[in-house]
């Protein structure tokens, strides 16, 4: 862990040396559940900031926070309002294309921390864990400073539900659509 943060203080010196390449934005997300899982979670939509530095042509990596709102279904019905969290999430993006062009296709991968709180039904639906994802997703550049983009990833997570001894534990596999905007500096 010590290692992680001394490698992301050190890109984030390095990153504001140059002070350029960087993009900020956010937009909304969704989330569908591919496999049914503890707690039974239906779709749910909310939205995700992030923060990228593209620190070569095709190579970039991005720092995300996730926000959706999930409904219980099947065996969690009536357990509303569970909030899915990813704080934070870290993706390494590889664009595909090595010439300049408004069109900006990549395929991405990455990890992060989730959470799943309790919702409207006090049954133990809280969670913690990590996770992976893999994906792709297209960047439409309308200028220099602003893109608008759509990207589509599925994600697989290991949740720990209860830390009382009992080895409880769960895992969720959302596919996560995401638009977004981004202003580049």
């Amino acid at each position: 862990m010590k290692k992680i943060v001394v490698l992301l203080i050190a890109l984030s010196i390095s990153a504001v040396a140059n002070a350029e390449n960087f993009t900020i934005g956010g937009g909304p997300m969704g989330n569908i559940f591919i496999v049914d899982a503890r707690p039974e979670l239906g779709p749910g939509v909310g939205g995700y900031l992030y923060f990228d530095y593209r620190w070569s042509p095709q190579i970039s990596t991005q720092f995300n926070v996730i926000v959706t709102t999930e409904d219980g279904e099947g065996i969690s019905n009536g357990d509303n309002g569970i909030e899915f969290l990813g704080i934070p999430t870290i993706n390494l993006k590889y664009y595909l294309l090595s010439s300049e062009s408004h069109w900006d296709p990549y395929l991405m991968a990455g990890i992060g921390i989730y959470a799943i709180s309790e919702g409207t039904t006090s049954n133990g639906t809280f969670a913690l864990g990590f996770g992976a994802d893999a994906g792709l997703g297209l960047d439409y550049y309308l200028t220099e400073k602003w893109s608008f983009g759509l990207a589509g990833s599925f994600r697989s997570i290991g949740l720990i539900d209860d830390t009382s001894g009992n080895n409880n534990g769960t895992a969720i596999f959302p596919f996560s659509m995401a638009g977004n905007v981004g202003f580049h500096f």
